[in-house]
């Protein structure tokens, strides 16, 4: 394990509670271009009962439940751990969803778990998600 500068892993924490700031605004607002530009070429995503998604499914996935529902989220960070060009976020998250026509929100909550790639650009993306998330 490489231990970095106390300084270097505060920067690092911050960079990731940005990204993760940044994707629930991206959500929010339905913007896919955002997310893509957050995770990796080669990022899984895993939720409860389906298949692992891949980037492509993922924004095929996004872009027909943005066209029926509006999102809004939550986070609440609980762990960030950083070891060189990796990273792990435990995250507690709630999302609820609005039909676009109109109709009764539901909402989700639950914990995520995010393994998180340094880029060679020095950026930090999604790299596998692990979501938890059930009807609240």
């Amino acid at each position: 394990m490489t231990s970095q500068p106390a300084e270097s892993t505060q920067s690092d924490e911050q960079k990731i509670r940005a990204l993760i700031n940044a994707w629930g605004e991206a959500s929010e607002a339905g913007d896919l271009t955002a997310q893509m530009q957050l995770m990796t070429e080669d990022v899984v995503f895993l939720t409860s009962g389906s298949a692992p998604m891949r980037r492509k499914q993922f924004a095929e996935a996004f872009s027909a439940m943005v066209a029926i529902a509006h999102l809004t989220c939550r986070s609440n960070v609980q762990e960030i751990t950083i070891s060189g060009d990796l990273a792990l976020c435990w995250n507690l998250l709630e999302v609820s969803f609005t039909p676009v026509e109109g109709g009764e929100t539901r909402k989700h909550a639950g914990n995520v778990l995010t393994a998180l790639r340094r880029g060679p650009d020095g950026q930090w993306r999604i790299w596998r998600d692990a979501n938890l998330l059930t009807l609240a």
